[in-house]
């Protein structure tokens, strides 16, 4: 039984819950706000937002992928539903007009994406990053660098306000798209060729799997998922503007090397997702607590990525040896 639970907390999963046990021990001591009810919802709303992000961006990663223009993916969406609305009286029709035309918008730019990677042969890194760029000039360039702020009321502020029984509006729309994510990679035709894809190209080619166009699909489902986030955010500041989710990915990115993905493809699930959320969201908001500057924040969001990259290199050759 001894053993068995040394071998438990000794596992990547074992050490992650248990620097989750160590950052909430810190903050009781440094910082009891950290405890309080409004603080808690505060987290789950960051956490709603990085975690659907962090699912959509799951899908590029397990087929050896990486999608690094969800923060300005999320900036799109966020400006196209807020500028459509507007135009219309922000009215709930011209709400849900909008966010029609930013998804659909979202599964052309991640097409686009898509194609680049697989049919021109581009590192999904270059592609996702020029990709990023260009999307914050072309919203800059259609908005002139205006602020869209929407009225107080209507469905535009409730998807990103409201609450239903007591739980906000955010959790319960990142709650089911965790559940739909885990049902599609693990219970699907689809999610398995996905793996596939990420564990080896080659074989799963040979296999009849048809790559090009499953890791178009995954690039075109991290786009849409960014974007419904990046809509979420702008819902909860009341207001719309091109850099609505500048530095999002960066998040995303820590979310995924915490939660165990590996990078390279083939490897992770919901579960690393969530929970590299989780955590993201709650180191975020501890160090907001403590007034650490926003350069300082940068750093120690750096020292987290290479320190989980490391304790998972360190988990499988430890499992290997074993």
């Amino acid at each position: 039984m001894i053993k068995k639970v040394i071998k438990t907390a000794g596992s990547a999963w074992g050490q992650r819950i248990a620097i989750l046990a160590l950052i909430c021990i810190i903050m009781a001591i440094a910082e009891p706000v950290f405890f309080r009810p409004a603080n808690a919802k505060s987290i789950l709303f960051a956490i709603s937002v990085n975690g659907i992000m962090a699912c959509g961006m799951l899908f590029t990663v397990l087929v050896g992928g990486l999608d690094l223009s969800v923060g300005s993916m999320a900036g799109m969406a966020a400006s196209i539903t807020f500028l459509i609305a507007g135009n219309l009286g922000f009215t709930n029709a011209a709400f849900l007009l909008g966010c029609l035309a930013a998804m659909a918008a979202c599964l052309v730019v991640g097409w686009i994406n898509g194609f680049f990677v697989t049919v021109l042969g581009l590192p999904a890194f270059v592609v996702t990053l020029a990709m990023k760029y260009t999307l914050y000039g072309s919203i800059f360039v259609v908005l002139k660098g205006i602020y869209i702020y929407s009225p107080g009321n209507g469905l535009i502020n409730r998807i990103g306000n409201a609450s239903l029984l007591s739980i906000p509006v955010p959790v319960i729309i990142f709650a089911v798209i965790v559940v739909a994510c885990a049902f599609v990679l693990v219970k699907t035709t689809y999610g398995q060729r996905l793996y596939a894809i990420g564990g080896n190209k080659r074989v799963a080619n040979l296999a009849g799997i048809n790559s090009v166009r499953n890791t178009r699909s995954a690039f075109m489902i991290s786009s849409v998922l960014a974007g419904f986030a990046g809509i979420i955010l702008a819902s909860m500041n009341g207001q719309a503007e091109p850099r609505t989710g500048l530095g999002y990915e960066a998040n995303v990115l820590m979310a995924m090397v915490i939660g165990g993905i590996n990078l390279a493809g083939g490897e992770g699930g919901a579960p690393g997702a969530v929970f590299g959320a989780l955590l993201v969201g709650i180191i975020n908001n501890a160090m907001l607590l403590l007034s650490i500057s926003s350069d300082i924040q940068s750093l120690v969001q750096g020292v987290v990525i290479i320190a989980a990259m490391l304790l998972s290199m360190y988990a499988k050759r430890g499992f290997a040896r074993a």
